[in-house]
Parts: structure tokens; sequence; C-alpha cells
């Protein structure tokens, strides 16, 4: 039986939900150096940031426990179930790490605080982001759903350009000593209160899978490791150039420009915010193409794409010509774009619906653990022992090279009327 268009409320809720989940998760890469400062004090400037960083990545960490729960809660009790929970749990660490004290207040205790808080948002993720995409994407027909599947992925690069932006009007606004004393904690608190407006928001979804329609011998994870290895490893690696991509491009390069091409906060995250838009718009772009040409061209172009073209990017960006900047972090989003607007729609048409959130949610988060949440500490490790400050080009360049390998071996799948 033929679906109906998705009611556009569905969306928004979706939208929202992506938003407010990514302004937390992201927010904290924005004002890493200032919590630096405040949370790990140390005479190395060096020590503090990895510090910092390693917290930013162990909430990737967390990720593929928190994939592993919600998918199988997704699969086995409802979808609806996991967009709930998962809003909820990313909507109180953030307000926790709002009124945390420092360490100069209350010592040891504010960065254990800050890293359990961390590993809170982690879990949350790990349900979140690809439990909207599946959801999204079952209540759609075949022709609006590309669509679905990326409205996710533009909430999750507006909650990142809303942090941007909110980074810019911070360290525009307010003066340096005000930022370290009180202003940083204003995101967090920013982020709680978008939390409730997707809470209630989620409260009246329907439901789009229901587990009784579908018999379980055994436990989704047991069942894809059975029957589903193969898809599942190569969602694994096909999702290499994103995890270390999206947090090198929109999260690491704004410090690098900071300190390698010597240009204010503020506008290295006026570009940062550009570069977001650029990528919305190439994914919502990409993603429409996708429904006449097919997945597989478009993750080609930007795997080939990153791959060939990282570090001539990074190399023109240090040219002591402004705009340079501007046009190389502007084709780094177009690049991501392109792939983000059809990943989505590609993970989930791989799996059968039995295990499809378990599937979608494990293999990619496990790739951003690995590779997302350690992309800027890697970055700032790289350049920091090979004295070479475009070292990171290289690393990008190797994991969108596997991505690309990856995606050649993939069936295409947008002729597909039904999901199975």
């Amino acid at each position: 039986m033929k679906k109906e268009p998705i009611n556009k409320k569905i969306y928004f809720a979706g939208l929202t939900g992506e938003i407010m989940e990514w302004f937390d998760f992201t927010v904290y890469g924005f004002f890493s150096l200032i919590i630096a400062q405040k949370f790990f004090p140390s005479d190395n400037h060096f020590v503090s940031l990895m510090a910092t960083f390693a917290t930013f990545a162990i909430g990737f960490v967390m990720r593929p426990l928190g994939a592993m729960v919600f998918g199988h809660i997704g699969d086995t009790f409802g979808r609806k179930n996991v967009l709930t929970i998962s809003i909820f749990l990313m909507a109180f660490p953030s307000l926790i790490i709002g009124i945390t004290p420092t360490f100069s207040t209350i010592g040891i205790f504010a960065p254990i605080l800050l890293i359990l808080m961390r590993m809170l948002q982690g879990i949350s993720v790990g349900g979140e982001h690809t439990g909207s995409v599946v959801y999204l994407t079952e209540l759609s027909n075949a022709n609006n759903r590309a669509f679905a599947a990326v409205v996710p992925f533009v909430g999750t690069v507006l909650g990142v350009l809303l942090g941007s932006l909110i980074g810019v009007m911070i360290f525009s606004l307010c003066s340096q000593a005000t930022i370290l004393q009180w202003a940083w904690r204003i995101p967090f608190f920013l982020g709680t209160g978008i939390a409730f407006v997707g809470i209630v928001i989620r409260k009246s979804l329907p439901e789009s899978y229901h587990p009784e329609d579908s018999a379980k011998t055994v436990t989704p994870m047991v069942d894809i490791f059975k029957n589903h290895l193969r898809p599942f490893i190569k969602v694994f690696f096909l999702n290499l150039i994103f995890a270390s991509g999206f947090y090198t491009i929109f999260i690491y390069n704004p410090l690098w420009m900071q300190k390698f091409s010597h240009t204010t906060k503020s506008y290295s995250l006026e570009i940062n915010s550009l570069a977001l838009v650029v990528a919305i718009l190439a994914m919502l772009l990409s993603s429409r193409l996708s429904n006449t040409f097919g997945r597989k061209p478009l993750l080609i172009t930007a795997t080939a794409g990153l791959t060939l073209f990282s570090y001539p990017l990074y190399k023109m960006m240090l040219s002591s010509i402004p705009y340079h900047l501007l046009i190389g972090q502007t084709v780094f989003g177009l690049f991501i774009g392109i792939f983000m607007g059809v990943i989505g729609v590609v993970m989930v048409e791989l799996f059968d619906k039995r295990v499809r959130m378990s599937a979608v949610s494990v293999s990619f988060n496990l790739c951003f653990a690995i590779f997302g949440g350690t992309a800027p500490m890697v970055a700032t490790w790289l350049i920091h022992t090979t004295h070479d400050n475009i070292s990171i080009a290289w690393y990008l360049s190797a994991a969108s090279g596997i991505s690309l390998l990856t995606a050649l071996t993939l069936p295409e799948t947008y002729k597909k009327e039904e999901l199975a």
C-alpha cells in the first residue's frame, strides 16, 4: 500500500530535536579554549587543550553504548520511545554543565562532573540522531524518502550553525574577561531551553514501526552479526569521511584558523557559519538529485572530492589572502554537505526493519566514537608532533579515500519502492 506524504509537523519535530542535540553537543568544541582554562588548568597549554579534547572524545566513546541501548529499544518496543528519552538525556547534562563550578572553586570534582555529563550526552546522541533518521524515513514514501532522511542531518548542521552564531555573538559582544568569568555558560543554558520545546513537540508523534508485526527469534544485534554483517561493516567504513571530516572541518578548523592563519575568533566563526550554510544547501540539493541519478554517484563525488582536494584546500587557507580562508572552508562544507545529503537514506535502505535501528545506530556511532570524537585531538597531536600546520590534510584524505573505496562497493538502493 502506497504511503501518504509525511506530515510536516513530524519533520519539524525531528528537526527541533536534532538542532537542540547538536547545539549542546558541539558548542563544547567551540568554547574548548575557554573550557581548557576553567576545568583543566595547566602551565602547558597543549596539555590543557588535549585534556579538553579528550573530554570531547569521551562523549563519542559513549555513543555506541547509547546506540546499542536505544537501537534495541527502537527495534523491540518502537521508534517513538527512543526520540522521547534521548532528548531529555541531552538537556539535563547541558544544564548541569552550565551551572558546574570550575576547577578553581571545587578542584578535581569540576572536571569529573564535566566528564560524567559528556558521557550522558554521548549516550543520548547515540540514540537520537540515527533514531530520527530511521523514524522519519520509515514514515515516508519512495518519492520523499531521501528528503525525510536528510532532515535530521539538516538539524545537525543547524544545531552546529546555531552554536557557531552564538559563539560569534558572545565573542563580539563580550570582553575576554567577561567570557572567562561567566559568558561561556550562556550556550549551555540556551540548549536546555531548546530541549524543553523539543520535548513538548515530540509528545504527540505517531509510531513508525510496530515490533509485534515482525517475528523475532533473536535480539537485533545477534541478528545483525548473523545475517547483516556485510552491510554493517560497509556503513562503518562509509562514514569515515563523515566522522573525521565533520569534526575536523566544523569544530577544529575554526581553532586552526585562529592559531595558524592568525584570524580573530569571531571572524573564524563567521567563516564557519557560512560554510555550514553551504553544507545545508548542498545536502538538500544532493538528496533531491539522488532520486534522479542514484545515491552512489553523489557519495563518490563527495568522497573523491575530499580525498583529492583536502591538501590543496588547507594549503590555500594558509595563504595571506583573507578570502582564501572563506573559499577553502566553504568548499570543505560543500563536499561534506553532498555526502550528508544521501548517507542517511542509504543506511536505512541497506537494512530491513527488524534490525534497522540497531544496525544503523551501532555502525554509524561506532565509527564516530573512534574517528569523530578523536578528530580534534588527532589534529592537535599531528600538528604538534610533525610541526606541519597542514598535516591534518593527509589524515582527512586517507579517511575519505577509504570511504570512497567503500562507496564503490555499494549496491544502488534508490529504486526501492518500499522499505523491507
